[in-house]
């Protein structure tokens, strides 16, 4: 074992001149002594040792030899001086904070096994000095180096348990996601079971559920047997990190191994499982049948449950199940199951059996808590019973408990409600103020002017309850943004009040939200004020924050209510530019921003939007927009309202479809340039919405005609295709006469009935085809343009030639 231990102090570096004595390094103790000489072959010192390694090592050699020679039997004292003097050379390199060293030399030492134990020769003096290290390089960052340490240190038996704070570790390896090295930590202490579930809740916390799995199988591989702590620690971090199917297959995980779990594993994942109502029911049932017993707290979940579902009738069950067994002194009902019943009576606006439970809770001697007087306020806020609402806030201050802000915002939120503008405000600034300036008497329930609105802010009220004048002193009220939201809403349309309001927010030290911002663009369209909603719209990306759909659409509305539709698509462009996507109430409100349409431009515009919100996967109401564009068609096209009643949209069968043809023919040929309408295909549509179609696309060429846009060629509109001699379908007729009466009869355009023959597909219904590939058989007074071998096919046409178009164009320009 000598032999080994001075090989390894040798394999290093060639050791200095003894400090010990004169002899130089590479002699031995004198042959009188009873020992050879021995030559040593210095080795060469590898490209990679350390040379804080090398600076401990070079020394032991050395003193080993002197203090083997003293004796006459060294090899009895081998095993207490290679620990006393390595626990020498440990504690000079921690002193000169080469720390790596002493692993790098420890961790060799170990491997040679000449030395089992330190721990006799580190007395009080020296773990303080190991504990100072281990807390430098926690702090330091340093933390793979000081789990290393501390591994080594409990190797050689040295106590590592009180060298740093356990949660000093644990949370800069949280913060840094290295779940393995907080595990390998846990593991040398004596605690590690517990150490192991802060660890993953730690990572839970931080929303960081794969460090959290990771830490988790990390430390299944350390168990000898299951931990229900453990399982009960991941579940709560996948509730924590908002995966409820992890909880699940964890849960299926632990039932495949056939391991049991016990009723707080069962708890927790309840508890993350309460949105689903069916699962929790069915691992409640589950938890039955394997044998638990279910406690006030699994109670406790299923009443939380059947609340998140709205499921008053079960949450009554379950309610009346735990009287009865609390009758017979198997459970006793806390104040969570009470506040719990009270939310679900709450939430469903059942007022009166919300005030039933708090009867039940008084005579059950459970004092109400915060959250039960917060439940039943809200619950006669919702029905609009103010002033039941501020007894009870009234007898929570009698009892004692103290209200939080929710409780204040509650109230302030019941008189905006009720439109008791003065009375929020009266409220907030006496709940604010260091003194009380009014108190809870009779509100005015009438709405206040702008004008008297500061006043009513600052006058206190003429009625005032003495047992509650010292509130502000005893329960001191820190607003939230909430607070100052409902109280911007209490604003009306006062848009400098509610900027006022913006600007004490400020003070406070709050941020406004986009709610505030959303409510202050509201207030400006109800005093018609566009250039004030625009403006709050740059001040939101001035200061930093990009205004969210929300903002954008009030904005949007506010334009649209001032008849500024221009600047309405302004902002909807701006939506897009910046990625903000809009949503079912953008596309509505701009789309129901006109009445009627004035020009073909507004109805392209329209169209756009229309086709924008398809494509994002929402409905719009088409019959809506059928009837305005119907309207301006008929109304653009001819002012003969006998004709325009005949072809109304009143036949609702024929218009109102899942998804509108109609509009989706129009928007393709409105949405088109003038001089790229060579063809109107009306196929699959009825006589009506056909009769839409070709309007629209007149109206469109006739506008433009007005502003210098000429007719450059020929029209063709399709109507359907049949086989190859084949009658045409009674549909196809009845279109047909409906198209030549409208523009022959109606508007005086000289027409031609055409027939195609093409060898495309045998299919009724084609899209609009290439013209330069058809061949129009030839009637009276026309010439065929081309000759075809095959006739599979025939595209039933009507040509409207250029001549008569520019004619009927003429007249009705002359007439404007």
């Amino acid at each position: 074992m000598l032999t080994d231990f001075l090989i390894l102090g040798s394999s290093i570096v060639t050791p200095p001149p003894n400090p010990y004595s004169s002899s130089s390094p590479s002699t031995t103790p004198s042959p009188s002594h009873g020992h050879r000489r021995r030559r040593h072959k210095p080795k060469r010192t590898p490209s990679h040792s350390h040379s804080h390694s090398s600076s401990i090592s070079c020394t032991l050699q050395a003193p080993l030899n002197h203090y083997i020679h003293e004796h006459d039997n060294a090899s009895e004292f081998v095993p207490s001086l290679n620990a006393k003097l390595l626990a020498k050379e440990v504690l000079a390199g921690i002193r000169g904070r080469k720390v790596l060293a002493v692993i790098n030399t420890l961790k060799r030492v170990q491997d040679l096994g000449g030395v089992s134990s330190l721990s006799s020769h580190f007395d009080g003096h020296a773990m303080d000095l190991v504990s100072k290290e281990c807390r430098h390089l926690v702090k330091s960052g340093q933390l793979q180096e000081a789990v290393q340490f501390m591994e080594v240190l409990a190797h050689f038996q040295l106590p590592v348990r009180e060298l740093v704070k356990p949660s000093d570790i644990i949370k800069q390896c949280v913060y840094s996601h290295d779940p393995d090295l907080a595990v390998r930590y846990a593991c040398l202490l004596p605690h590690a079971h517990i150490l192991f579930c802060n660890i993953i809740s730690e990572f839970g916390k931080r929303r960081d559920l794969v460090s959290a799995l990771k830490a988790y199988e990390a430390v299944k591989n350390t168990l000898d047997t299951p931990n229900m702590y453990i399982y009960r620690a991941i579940i709560d971090a996948c509730g924590l990190c908002g995966d409820f199917m992890k909880s699940r297959y964890i849960y299926e995980d632990l039932l495949n191994q056939k391991i049991t779990p016990n009723i707080y594993v069962f708890n927790s994942l309840m508890n993350v499982n309460t949105h689903d109502l069916s699962y929790t029911l069915n691992l409640y049932q589950n938890m039955q049948n394997l044998g638990l017993k279910p406690d006030m707290t699994s109670y406790n979940i299923l009443l939380k449950a059947c609340c998140v579902a709205g499921r008053v009738d079960l949450a009554q069950d379950i309610y009346r199940e735990l009287k009865q067994l609390e009758s017979v002194g198997r459970l006793k009902l806390d104040v969570f199951t009470y506040s719990t019943i009270i939310k679900v009576f709450a939430d469903a606006k059942l007022w009166q059996m919300a005030l039933k439970i708090k009867d039940d809770m008084l005579s059950a001697g459970v004092s109400l808590n915060t959250v039960a007087w917060s439940s039943l306020i809200n619950a006669c806020a919702h029905a609009g019973l103010v002033e039941q609402a501020i007894q009870l806030f009234e007898e929570m201050l009698l009892a004692g408990s103290e209200p939080n802000t929710q409780c204040f915002n509650i109230i302030l939120h019941a008189c905006v409600e009720a439109c008791q503008y003065d009375r929020a405000f009266r409220f907030f600034y006496s709940w604010k103020g260091n003194k009380m300036l009014g108190s809870f008497g009779e509100g005015n329930n009438s709405k206040l002017e702008h004008g008297d609105m500061q006043a009513a802010i600052t006058a206190p009220n003429s009625v005032s309850r003495s047992h509650i004048l010292s509130f502000a002193e005893r329960f001191p009220f820190t607003p939230t943004i909430a607070t100052y939201n409902i109280l911007l809403k209490a604003c009306g349309t006062d848009y400098y009040h509610a900027k006022a309001l913006i600007t004490e927010m400020k003070k406070v030290g709050l941020s406004p939200n986009y709610i505030s911002w959303s409510i202050l663009i509201d207030i400006c369209g109800g005093s018609d004020n566009v250039g004030g909603a625009i403006e709050i719209l740059r001040i939101m990306f001035d200061a930093g924050i990009k205004p969210d759909v929300v903002a954008y659409t009030t904005a949007i509305k506010v334009c649209v209510e001032s008849k500024n539709f221009k600047q309405a698509l302004v902002l909807y462009e701006e939506m897009k530019t910046h990625e903000i996507h809009p949503n079912w109430v953008t596309y509505n409100t701009l789309l129901r921003a006109r009445n009627r349409y004035g020009s073909v431009l507004e109805v392209q515009q329209c169209l756009a939007i229309y086709q924008d919100m398809r494509k994002a996967g929402y409905k719009p109401n088409d019959y809506y927009l059928e009837e305005l564009i119907e309207e301006w068609c008929e109304g653009v096209i001819q002012d003969n309202s006998k004709i325009q009643r005949e072809f109304s949209s009143s036949n609702l069968s024929e218009l109102e479809r899942p998804q509108s043809l109609l509009l989706e023919k129009i928007a393709a040929h409105l949405l088109k340039r003038v001089a790229d309408i060579l063809a109107i295909d009306v196929q699959g549509l009825t006589k009506v919405e056909a009769r839409l179609v070709i309007l629209a696309v007149l109206g469109m060429i006739k506008e433009n005609y007005g502003s210098g846009h000429s007719v450059n060629d020929d029209i063709l509109i399709i109507i359907g295709a049949t086989k190859a001699d084949e009658t045409p379908s009674q549909h196809i007729l009845e279109v047909q006469q409906a198209m030549i009466k409208l523009l022959q009869n109606e508007l005086g355009l000289e027409i031609f009935p055409a027939k195609t023959r093409f060898a495309l597909s045998d299919t009724s219904k084609l899209e609009i085809p290439n013209l330069t590939n058809l061949s129009i058989e030839a009637l009276p007074g026309e010439k065929a343009l081309t000759t075809v071998t095959r006739r599979p096919a025939v595209l039933h046409r009507l040509k409207v030639t250029k001549k008569s178009l520019y004619g009927w164009l003429h007249r009705k320009v002359s007439i404007k």
